[in-house]
């Protein structure tokens, strides 16, 4: 019997467990060393007392633990704050079991305890890290998404502003490759698993691709991937997305404002060469045609051609001195729409024009907008070789700004030549010198205004140009 008791008593001391054993009514029955340690009384001070180590709010719970283990249901471990002495509080791991008597009956309790505070101090470190780095990843400017698998588990606010997301859960689960063009999608894998392979922390080099939005348009864009969290589990690529589209507008700018400056300083030369020559030429020919010589009118046919590109040249050329004046636009419109009637008349084309709605003054060089609509006609009419009808329209854009739109019937202009359009010495026509709708663009932006062209494959070309009601002082 002592040598029982002895390994008892060890069995309940050598432990690195606190061991409370209660009755059924929660009365301390017995305690081991650790139990005091952790706890802070005396074996003495414990003993017959209801519960010590549980919190006064907490008893009813605990008294009810120990009626349903009664009635028989499984023994719980479970997680709970236990009291000491002082006052202060410490996490705990529990398990309780029952005690039973030879006839089965519960006859009291045992509870172990083991301090877990170190742990869920360092869990909840870990959990306000993850936080904070959820926020970081959440706020950052730069759109970030995280992917594992090809899968998408998590992105920031940027990220789904770029990509027209409502919120973030709009993408998780979805395939990251849905957001590629599926042409990319073994450069793609490629690239992904190159980073998941490597021992180091390795960022892959920002690339670029076109990337898809929710709404199926596609936009530049240059992504960077790293591997995160490998030796924590649950390992995911990180990947940065960058919206490439205003940089690609102002490479696209600086470029076209080279091409001009470039192209200017050649026209200048070029038609100061060309025009002398040119203005005697067209006097010999002038004599030729007195005499009756053959082939005249080729000849002078030709030399117009080159006049007209010279002409041209001349406008990207000289300094733009505007005088800027109010003018009835109705007024020019119909002024060019009388010059042009002839030229419609031999293409089978009617131009007709809208006047539902009062159109505002403007200011503006009449000249020049009037070299913009005959252009901009000439070529609606000139895409109608089997006749059609040209309608002109105008609306008020907010009070702001008057559009005059021309739309036309013809062969219309694809996509990848549209983006082209306005481009020096790019073309659609057989005899186009690819100027006159640059010279176009540079007059109505010098007015403050825009120049628009819509057009599909054998739907017909609108051309919108806008320009503001506010007088302009120059």
């Amino acid at each position: 019997m002592r040598l029982k008791e002895y390994l008892i008593d060890s069995l309940m001391n050598l432990t690195s467990d606190g061991i409370v054993i209660v009755d059924v009514h929660g009365a301390v029955l017995e305690v081991n060393k650790k139990f005091e340690e952790l706890h802070g009384w005396t074996r003495d001070e414990v003993i017959g007392t209801i519960l010590p180590m549980v919190l006064e709010q907490d008893k009813a719970d605990a008294l009810q633990l120990y009626q349903s283990l009664i009635n028989g249901e499984p023994i719980k471990n479970f997680e709970a704050i236990k009291l000491r002495k002082d006052g202060s509080t410490f996490y705990a791991s529990v398990t309780v079991s029952p005690v039973k008597n030879n006839d089965g009956l519960v006859i009291g309790f045992v509870g172990v305890e083991r301090d877990i505070s170190e742990r869920k101090k360092a869990e909840d470190e870990l959990l306000e890290r993850e936080k904070q780095f959820r926020k970081l990843l959440k706020l950052n400017p730069e759109p970030i998404v995280l992917h594992k698998d090809g899968f998408i588990q998590f992105v920031n606010d940027a990220c789904c502003k770029l990509f027209g997301g409502a919120s973030s859960d709009d993408f998780k689960g979805k395939s990251i490759y849905e957001f590629f063009c599926p042409a990319d999608k073994n450069l793609i894998v490629a690239r992904l698993q190159q980073v998941m392979q490597t021992d180091q922390d390795n960022y892959s080099e920002f690339f670029e691709r076109k990337m898809r939005k929710f709404d199926g348009t596609f936009f530049d864009a240059e992504i960077s991937s790293i591997y995160v969290y490998k030796n924590m589990g649950n390992p995911v690529v990180q990947s940065v997305i960058r919206d490439l589209t205003e940089r690609k507008k102002s490479e696209e700018a600086i470029i076209r404002s080279e091409k001009l400056s470039l192209i200017g300083q050649l026209a200048a030369g070029i038609a100061h060469d060309i025009r002398n020559p040119l203005t005697s030429l067209k006097g010999f020919v002038q004599l030729l045609k007195t005499r009756n010589t053959d082939y005249v009118d080729v000849m002078m046919e030709e030399l117009e051609h080159i006049n007209y590109v010279v002409n041209e040249f001349m406008t990207l050329a000289k300094p733009h001195l505007n005088y800027y004046i109010e003018s009835k636009v109705l007024e020019l419109v119909q002024s060019v729409i009388g010059f042009l009637q002839p030229h419609a008349h031999l293409y089978n084309v009617q131009i007709q024009l809208e006047l539902d709605q009062e159109i505002p003054i403007i200011s503006c060089n009449p000249d020049q907008i009037k070299q913009v609509l005959i252009n901009v006609l000439k070529n609606a009419i000139e895409s109608m070789e089997s006749g059609g009808l040209i309608h002109i329209s105008f609306r008020n854009s907010f009070q702001q700004a008057l559009v005059i739109s021309i739309k036309d019937q013809g062969i219309g202009i694809s996509e990848e030549r549209l983006t082209q359009l306005g481009e020096p010495f790019f073309t659609t026509k057989a005899n186009g010198t690819g100027l006159g709708l640059m010279v176009c663009k540079r007059i109505i932006e010098g007015h403050g205004g825009k120049l628009t062209i819509l057009s599909k494959i054998n739907q017909g070309t609108t051309v919108e140009i806008e320009l503001p009601v506010t007088s302009i002082e120059k």
